[in-house]
């Protein structure tokens, strides 16, 4: 990711303030409404699944600029998810439904380059951001 995707990003999220646990609620309820099947997947209470998908979001995000600190994050959750039973296909859905999700939260204020930019959301091939 160059500097200026990563100050998109960033700062998408920092407009997401205490609507953190919004989006989390929007990005299950769009991965669901795009793929029911992967409900199947989450066997954790999806409020405690929301806490979890908020804080590793959180790290994610503010590890971008340190690409060994980011690869931990992604290595270790994409490792994990396969795991769940997540398949590589499903990749697509969830940055689809990430990208929804925060369009719908932040309304006016999710900017046209961090949506056109489809890098941005997690890679069909590996499970991490690239």
């Amino acid at each position: 990711m160059t500097p200026e995707q990563i100050s998109l990003v960033q700062s998408s999220f920092d407009r997401l303030g205490p609507q953190l646990p919004t989006l989390a609620t929007r990005f299950y309820q769009e991965l669901f409404a795009r793929n029911p099947a992967l409900r199947s997947l989450f066997t954790t209470d999806m409020a405690e699944q929301k806490v979890r998908f908020s804080r590793k979001l959180t790290e994610i995000v503010w590890a971008m600029p340190r690409l060994a600190e980011l690869l931990t994050h992604t290595r270790a959750l994409g490792a994990r998810h396969v795991g769940y039973g997540v398949r590589v296909a499903d990749y697509r859905t969830v940055g689809d439904a990430l990208l929804a999700a925060l369009a719908a939260v932040l309304g006016d204020s999710f900017d046209t380059p961090t949506a056109a930019d489809r890098r941005l959301g997690p890679s069909q091939e590996t499970g991490q951001h690239t």
